[in-house]
């Protein structure tokens, strides 16, 4: 979701391309098998629009990275 306008999309796994990332459903998190990098339901991202379907209303989105790495 994003904060400021409410909309909602999402971004597909195989478009994170720093790693292979495969669900851990105990803790509700994607994590790379290389990194460790790991994405939690409720983290905070920033993302860019890849792709909007008005018709279907779908948004998908690139990763661009976690809030806490990006402000680093």
């Amino acid at each position: 979701e994003i904060i400021s306008n409410k909309c909602e999309g999402m971004i597909r796994l195989g478009d994170l391309d720093d790693d292979s990332y495969e669900f851990v459903e105990e803790e509700f998190a994607v994590i790379g098998r290389k990194t460790k990098n790991a994405y939690r339901l409720g983290d905070e991202v920033y993302v860019k629009v890849k792709n909007a379907d008005l018709v279907k209303k779908h948004l998908d989105f690139w990763m661009i990275g976690s809030k806490e790495a990006v402000e680093n």
